[in-house]
């Protein structure tokens, strides 16, 4: 047998013979031509990147399949999806989900008064400082019903929404939305008041009467033209009429009509087939407009009330108010609106008809509105209320709480939460990070002179999501969101999954989401402009894997051909290139200093105006950190949400499918980052026994008042500046509160462990975070406590009552109160009682104030901030059914 060949020093093999000088040439030859080769790609790839245009990674999108276009979001469930309450800024508005919709929209106003003029007291927009009594969805699923009660001074609203698909009808379907209007009870004592006085002066009282005024628009401001009702067609609304007809481009033909709805007195409406006789004989006016853009769109409600004024002085003053549209339209009208002003208790009922023309037309408008609409109306209710007894049971309820009681606000603040829901199609803005190249885009003009050349625009999509509040916060919110869709998953899965693969598909290529989402027009009426641009350097806590991990285990419970469950399987499986660049951009873009820890970047260093630099991007915006923001900080909340994320993306690799090495990765990543070596390493003070943050800290900051030089002859001026008194130390920062929680909310402590022990006692403790109403966000025992953090930033996460934190705490109890180890009777106790405080004050604020409320104080549990505040405080809901 011959010897296999070995290499020599020279790298030619033993027992060969020498290579001849003609195969060398050979090969030669061969390597040139590999090489010219190599130069032609080269330079032709040069050239191809000297023709595609740059694009700044961070406003490049992740290339990664779109999770909006998995199979289940198909054209059958756009077509069922397709109009709803999306737009969450107004007291009541519909809207298409398509890039330009077309839009509907609600105003109201006292025609009589003349607060309407002067104080421009036409409701539109839901504002904190129209202050009304209450508004709020009691009853609203998400897709196909809704009814919302607004009690407005002396008038009472109700809204009622009902989509129905019948046979001949288009794309999109059919709805009908009903608005009755009565007095309150205050309302019917001045009347009666009013007509008492009017009886002994021998005169006819009149009655209060309200202008309600519909506007429907087509969003192709260039092309689209509605075809109005006839100018003097009729004065009065009669048996009804034809308002609108058009033709879209995603819904096809239709025709909007307005009808007089059923009596509101003698029998229940749900049963009346008397025609409410003020409706009919209302008043009705209009108006048409041509449009130029969206921004107009913003402007309506001063551009309806120059529109009543001006028609008003036309008409004259001397006989009282007349605040009245003026029954004219501009040439190609693309946004119409009516004015019904009727006497008090009336009802409307407005009809969309798809296909107008079709031979089923009459009858699919018949069976939407009067008594056909109230008896769907009253299905629709019925299946509400079923659903959700089914889904979440209220199985206990605090001593003092009534039973109903806690039912019915468990109804509101699902309601609240489905029925803020909104559709949003725009570009964010950001700032690219200092030294990136400028970017202007193709076509874009020159800049302007002063105009910053790093703030660009994301790339224009659209966002399906819940919103925090309708008056204060209408827009998307990225750590907020993952709490909603804790909700929103126990209820309706898919209307989840929606959600949340609108909110992947923003994703760049580098893995970050921008975490506040201000797309349109109207988006953008609520946020001053130094507040909106988007840093792709920061972060916020990654909620999203709380829901992506709860439709993980729901999956993983449930039987595998369940068609849930498989749809499950395929939205995870979709997602899971993203989850994974998404993890990969937390855990190498918020990585501190040491190996192992986090910190949350983008603090203010140079900040000399705050008493404790704001971390905006830990969620908790002014909760105190290390006093000095510097490279050596790390943060134990985030440590915790990075184990959390560990877990869940195990989880998830688990179900999705995903390669078993991958799954075994994040599986030890958990255990690893969540560890309690680690803890008590990085972030615990044995002394005390607490968990914080370390950092460059001085406890000894104050702000002071201190004199501005100013020119010879101008008013002296004062700033409020901060002071240190004592130079920070590298140091665990001294105080307690939600984050020292983190790594119990997270369930990172071992069951058995001391810690555990001593988390559970110090949160009974009553000088630290615990009262009657739920866990105060911070301790009165730290030196920033209630504090103002500038001349203006009022306290915000410095004591008050959160929901959201109290319901991950809660979370944490129950799950140890239901396993094995020396603490869980204490567990179970702290979570007994801590629920009942919870419930006992929502509950009750909500009955007393009509509204569920952002924060709530921590002394005596009255509601504070943005209301009504229907994000996540609606974990109400789940906190009553125990639903964690």
């Amino acid at each position: 047998m011959a010897p296999k060949p070995t290499k020599s020093a020279s790298g030619r093999a033993k027992n060969q013979p020498p290579r001849s000088s003609s195969s060398q040439s050979k090969n030669i030859n061969r390597l040139l031509i590999i090489a010219a080769a190599n130069v032609a790609g080269l330079i032709g790839y040069a050239s191809y990147k000297a023709l595609v245009p740059y694009v700044p990674p961070e406003i490049t999108p992740l290339k990664a399949p779109r999770m909006k276009e998995l199979q289940e979001f198909g054209s059958s469930y756009q077509n069922n999806m397709l109009w709803g309450s999306y737009r969450s800024g107004l007291y009541f508005g519909m809207r298409t989900r398509t890039a330009r919709p077309l839009l509907l929209g609600i105003m109201w106003f006292d025609p009589t008064d003349a607060a309407t003029v002067h104080q421009e007291a036409i409701r539109h927009e839901a504002q904190q400082g129209d202050k009304l009594a209450s508004y709020g969805w009691l009853r609203h699923d998400g897709r196909s019903y809704g009814r919302q009660e607004i009690a407005d001074g002396d008038f009472q609203l109700t809204v009622q929404m009902v989509k129905h698909r019948s046979e001949g009808s288009g794309y999109g379907g059919d709805w009908a939305v009903r608005v009755s209007v009565a007095l309150t009870a205050a309302g019917r004592a001045k009347q009666d008041a009013a007509k008492a006085a009017a009886e002994a002066a021998g005169r006819k009282a009149a009655k209060r009467k309200l202008s309600l005024v519909f506007y429907f628009a087509d969003a192709h401001w260039r092309s689209s033209e509605l075809e109005m009702w006839p100018e003097q067609q009729q004065s009065k609304l009669g048996e009804g009429v034809q308002l609108l007809s058009g033709e879209n481009e995603d819904v096809g033909p239709w025709a909007l009509h307005l009808r007089p709805g059923p009596s509101q007195t003698g029998s229940s409406s749900s049963s009346s087939s008397s025609v409410s006789k003020s409706a009919a004989s209302s008043k009705l006016h209009f108006l048409g407009m041509r449009l130029q853009d969206g921004q107009q769109l913003v402007q309506l409600k001063q551009l309806m009330l120059q529109a009543l004024v001006q028609n008003g002085q036309r008409l004259g003053f001397e006989n009282g108010l007349k605040l009245w549209l003026p029954d004219i339209a501009q040439p190609r009208p693309n946004l119409a609106a009516f004015q019904v002003t009727a006497a008090v208790p009336s009802c409307f009922d407005l009809v969309f008809v798809t296909q107008p023309e079709g031979n089923s037309a009459a009858q699919r408008l018949a069976a939407l509105s009067g008594a056909p609409l109230s008896r769907l109306a009253a299905e629709r209710e019925s299946l509400f209320d079923e659903r959700f007894a089914l889904t979440f049971p209220i199985s206990s309820t605090p001593e003092d709480t009534d039973a109903s009681a806690l039912q019915e606000v468990s109804k509101a603040a699902l309601s609240n939460l489905l029925g803020s829901m909104g559709y949003f199609v725009g570009a964010s803005k950001v700032k690219l990070p200092p030294g990136s190249k400028p970017y202007s885009p193709p076509g874009s003009p020159p800049l302007q002179p002063g105009q910053d050349p790093l703030i660009v625009d994301y790339w224009r999509e659209a966002l399906f999501t819940a919103t925090p509040s309708r008056s204060f916060f209408p827009r998307g919110f990225l750590w907020d969101e993952g709490f909603h869709q804790l909700l929103v998953q126990r209820w309706d899965p898919q209307l989840s999954r929606d959600a949340i693969s609108h909110w992947l598909d923003l994703m760049n290529c580098q893995g970050w989401i921008p975490r506040e989402q201000i797309l349109g027009k109207e988006a953008r009426t609520h946020v001053p402009a130094e507040f909106m641009l988007q840093h792709p350097s920061h972060a916020n806590p990654p909620s999203l894997y709380l829901p992506l991990l709860a439709h993980a285990l729901s999956a993983a419970a449930a039987e595998p051909d369940h068609p849930e469950v498989l749809a499950t399987q395929a939205f995870l499986k979709r997602a899971w290139p993203r989850l994974e660049v998404w993890y990969h951009w937390f855990n190498t873009s918020q990585a501190g200093q040491q190996p192992g820890t986090y910190m949350w970047k983008g603090r203010d260093a140079a900040s000399q105006a705050e008493l404790n630099p704001k971390t905006l991007m830990s969620g908790l915006d002014d909760y105190p950190r290390a006093s000095h923001p510097s490279p050596e900080e790390r943060h134990v909340d985030l440590l915790a949400w990075m184990a959390l994320a560990s877990s869940a993306m195990a989880e998830i690799g688990r179900v999705a499918g995903a390669p078993a090495k991958a799954v075994a990765k994040y599986a030890a990543a958990a255990e690893a980052i969540g560890s309690m070596q680690r803890l008590r390493q990085l972030h615990y003070d044995a002394a005390s026994g607490h968990f914080r943050d370390y950092g460059l800290h001085s406890e000894d900051v104050e702000m002071v008042w201190r004199n501005v030089p100013v020119p010879e002859g101008a008013p002296p001026k004062r700033e409020l500046v901060r002071q240190v008194n004592q130079p920070p130390q590298l140091q665990l920062v001294p105080c307690f509160g939600y984050v020292s929680l983190f790594p119990l909310m997270m369930q990172l402590l071992p069951p058995e462990s001391r810690e555990l022990g001593q988390q559970l006692q110090l949160l009974r403790q009553e000088e630290l975070l615990w009262t009657s109403h739920g866990l105060r966000s911070l301790a009165p025992t730290s030196s920033i406590y209630k504090k103002y953090n500038t001349e203006h930033d009022a306290p915000y996460w410095r004591g008050q009552i959160w929901i959201n934190l109290n319901y991950l705490t809660l979370r944490a109890l129950k799950h140890y109160s239901s396993t094995a180890g020396p603490h869980q009777e204490a567990a179970a106790q702290a979570y007994a009682d801590l629920r009942s405080n919870l419930l006992r004050n929502l509950a009750g604020q909500y009955h007393s104030t009509g509204y569920l409320w952002e924060q709530y104080d921590d002394t005596d549990g009255t509601p504070k901030g943005s209301h009504p505040f229907t994000g996540w405080t609606a974990l109400l809901t789940l906190i009553a059914s125990e639903a964690f």
